[in-house]
């Protein structure tokens, strides 16, 4: 269970199978869907694994991340990347 801002807004308690409730854009919500699924994957990973163009998957990283369903983390294999996964609590 997660805390979420959206628009001003704090909505505790959402759960992953409730992103569909939540006001984001198509691509947002599947590029969570192969987080959540898949595991902590790198912005070129999530590339290979969906259609989307590269700005499309940033701005829809970036935007999950806003409100707080994705987290970034470095990358120990390979410094130059980072590894985005589905925030699992409510620590930062």
């Amino acid at each position: 269970m997660l805390q979420v801002q959206i628009e001003n807004k704090k909505i505790e308690k959402i759960l992953p199978l409730e992103i569909g409730s939540i006001s984001i854009p198509q691509s947002a919500k599947r590029i969570f869907e192969i987080l959540r699924i898949e595991g902590p994957l790198t912005s070129g990973d999530l590339e290979k694994r969906c259609t989307y163009s590269d700005r499309t998957i940033r701005n829809a990283l970036k935007r999950l991340m806003r409100i707080g369903l994705v987290r970034r983390v470095a990358n120990f294999r390979d410094m130059r990347t980072s590894l985005f996964h589905v925030q699992t609590s409510n620590t930062a």
